[in-house]
């Protein structure tokens, strides 16, 4: 039986609540035990895992260190959503007027100080896959465990919303209906479920970057703009989820 740890950086644990949908299924509670999560375990002292789904960005000095020394007792690490794995919503203050500093709390001001800018979880450890969405599917959390505990992993799909909203045969509300869409930039996973109900995609699965350049990002949002999407709410709207990866894309003008 595996050993399974369900960790929480900075997050609404929405996808904790996911994941505790995915591990209900009796063919998976049959071949996982899990060992920790301060959520779902009385047991607040960790040891070692063969794996961790790791939910949310890493926002202060105490996590980044408890992260790397996760790393150190777990054999494979998933960043569980869209938070983990390009920062969530709270970099949203990283455009703001937000000012780091520490926090008054338990655990000291010094290991708790506040990062300006949330950190993905990449950029602090080796990732060795990655599940988006906020929060993240669970019949995607599902397939993954079943198919890691028969040895394999899931194949990565790397495509847009749009191609979700062509499978489906719904009209592309960007075209058909001018309304704003972060669609064509925007990883898929959801079932394009925003567009099917005829409202454009406010980007919760993070940039789909596999395949964007700067050129292309800025191509998009100046489409966005004649459909008279001001300029501030597009930066906020792309940046809502992913600022450190279209930070990144464009070179650090964002």
């Amino acid at each position: 039986m595996l050993k399974l740890a369900i960790v929480k950086m900075t997050s609404c644990s929405g996808c904790i609540n996911e994941l505790l949908s995915a591990l209900l299924e009796d063919d998976i509670r049959a071949n996982y035990t899990l060992v920790y999560s301060t959520e779902l375990v009385d047991s607040t002292e960790f040891r070692e895992a063969d794996l961790a789904f790791v939910e949310g960005s890493v926002t202060t000095r105490h996590q980044e260190e408890a992260l790397k020394d996760l790393r150190k007792h777990v054999g494979f690490i998933v960043a569980t959503g869209t938070c983990a794995l390009m920062g969530g919503v709270q970099s949203l203050r990283a455009i703001g007027d937000f000012k780091p500093g520490s926090g008054d709390s338990h655990l000291g001001q010094e290991s708790n100080e506040i990062y300006r800018e949330p950190k993905p979880l990449d950029q602090v450890v080796k990732v060795d896959y990655g599940l988006p969405g906020c929060p993240v599917n669970a019949d995607a959390v599902k397939t993954f465990l079943r198919k890691y505990y028969l040895g394999g992993l899931p194949v990565a799909i790397y495509d847009a919303v749009c191609s979700e909203c062509k499978r489906r045969g719904l009209p592309c509300v960007l075209v058909a209906k001018g309304t704003p869409c972060l669609g064509p930039v925007t990883m898929s996973g959801c079932g394009a479920l925003c567009p099917s109900f005829g409202r454009g995609c406010y980007g919760c699965y993070g940039l789909q970057f596999h395949g964007l350049n700067g050129g292309k990002v800025l191509s998009f949002a100046e489409r966005l703009r004649e459909l008279g999407l001001p300029d501030l709410d597009y930066r906020a709207l792309v940046s809502a989820y992913s600022y450190a990866k279209i930070r990144d894309l464009l070179g650090g003008s964002h």
